[in-house]
């Protein structure tokens, strides 16, 4: 018997609409993390010397800067 060419017909390979996408990495998060960490670390290196408690705030607020860098990056690369 022929099949209707309107009827939607069963694909098995499409995942059901209420599954959530699984998370990529982001990787830009991880990469101007690190790069902001060393930035922070030799600005404050030249700044401070060898001061061990300055290289560490340096470091932090290296780390923390890059982290919200590499979110606003992501999601500028995700906005479609």
């Amino acid at each position: 018997m022929p099949q209707s060419k309107k009827r939607k017909h069963h694909q098995s390979h499409h995942t059901p609409s209420h599954q959530q996408e699984p998370q990529k990495n982001s990787r830009a998060v991880l990469a101007s993390v690190i790069f902001f960490a060393l930035a922070g670390l030799g600005i404050s290196f030249f700044a401070a010397g060898s001061d061990i408690v300055w290289l560490i705030v340096g470091t932090i607020a290296g780390v923390i800067g890059g982290y919200f860098f590499g979110h606003q990056v992501d999601k500028a690369l995700t906005k479609k």
